[in-house]
């Protein structure tokens, strides 16, 4: 079953729509039409056999490119359909669209400025990204660019990116490095360790509230008062009432009955 592609009707949502074209044109066999050249013409004299086979592969490109243009203008919303339409090949539509939408999804320029200008969002929670998601964007930047003094990967780009990073983050993955030969696999080791503990951290805060709501559902359910005449806080355990701060040595506590954690 072919997969449907949301018709281009302007910037947002180009570079999925250019892959989704692209696995379509790979799938049907005809994307070669984009790269690329037509077959030559033979020049006479030739033999039957050699205009022949000529001929066959003249027509098989034109058919070819006749599918791939096709697609991508089918792919394109009613409003930008006759802005394309007059391209007569498929390359043609293709870089048309290209140098309509495609200027600072990956041009190496506006990729590399970017990547400079990029600051991390460190504020737990309230990011709108995890760290993990921001390490990702900011590296797919660095590989975008095309500059001269910078490789993806490279030692450099190491660096700038551990500059940009939490502090607790770029200076460990740092230390233990050898100068110039920083890696983004130490990067990526320190970020899932922090990322790894947050997560297990607010799995543990979590817990911890439902366990208060329980405990606040057990001791309504029993009647179990909370504060007595002169204001002081009760707790109740298997052994009965008893203040907080004095430890009960007969039976465990209600947290501890359900499996609270402390």
């Amino acid at each position: 079953m072919a997969t449907l592609i949301a018709p281009l009707d302007g910037p947002d949502g180009y570079l999925r729509w250019k892959e989704s074209v692209l696995l379509r044109l790979h799938t049907l066999g005809v994307a070669h039409v984009l790269s690329d050249h037509p077959p030559a013409p033979v020049p006479p004299p030739a033999g039957d056999d050699v205009a022949s086979r000529a001929t066959a592969a003249a027509k098989k490109w034109a058919r070819d490119d006749a599918v791939c243009r096709g697609h991508i203008l089918a792919a394109l919303s009613d409003r930008l359909l006759p802005d394309y339409a007059r391209h007569g090949t498929g390359r043609a539509v293709w870089q048309a669209v290209a140098r309509t939408y495609d200027l600072g999804v990956a041009t190496p320029s506006v990729s590399w400025q970017r990547f400079i200008d990029f600051r991390f969002d460190d504020d737990g929670e309230g990011a709108s990204l995890s760290l993990l998601e921001q390490i990702a964007h900011a590296e797919a930047l660095a590989a975008a660019a095309d500059h001269p003094l910078v490789v993806s990967g490279s030692a450099v780009v190491v660096r700038m990116l551990c500059q940009k990073l939490p502090e607790d983050v770029g200076s460990r993955a740092m230390v233990g490095s050898v100068p110039g030969r920083e890696t983004m696999d130490a990067v990526w080791a320190v970020a899932r360790a922090k990322e790894e503990s947050r997560i297990l951290k607010n799995l543990r805060r979590r817990r911890r509230r439902r366990c208060k709501r329980r405990i606040k559902r057990i001791c309504r359910d029993i009647g179990c008062p909370r504060r007595e005449a002169g204001g002081s806080v009760v707790a109740w355990s298997g052994s009965g009432l008893r203040r907080r701060g004095e430890r009960s040595t007969r039976t465990p506590s209600i947290g501890r009955d359900i499996g609270c954690p402390r």
